[in-house]
């Protein structure tokens, strides 16, 4: 797998929640609404609050930035997690391999 760049700005998504499940994939709308209701039962806990909404935005400005680059590496997942897919190196394998080379 290797690192793109992404020189495009993300899109301009409002830090809202309904602004950010409406631009969230379809399959990541369970888990948002699932962890909403769970936070919203509890005591209220602004810092949590701001917490979820923040990690949902990066989530969906992400996937809103390169769509076929969030399939691509929720396939890749998958199929690591189902065995279909071997790993890769560990990143301190491949950092011991450069510190060898050098």
């Amino acid at each position: 797998m290797t690192v793109q760049r992404h020189d495009s700005p993300h899109p301009q998504i409002e830090r809202t929640f309904t602004a950010v499940r409406a631009a969230l994939p379809s399959a990541n709308i369970a888990a948002f609404d699932a962890e909403l209701e769970e936070i919203t039962h509890a005591p209220v806990n602004l810092a949590a609050l701001d917490d979820f909404l923040s990690a949902w935005w990066r989530i969906a400005t992400r996937a809103a930035a390169d769509p076929s680059d969030w399939h691509r590496m929720h396939r890749e997942a998958e199929q690591l997690q189902s065995g279909a897919r071997t790993a890769g190196p560990t990143l301190a394998e491949v950092l011991a391999r450069r510190g060898a080379q050098r």
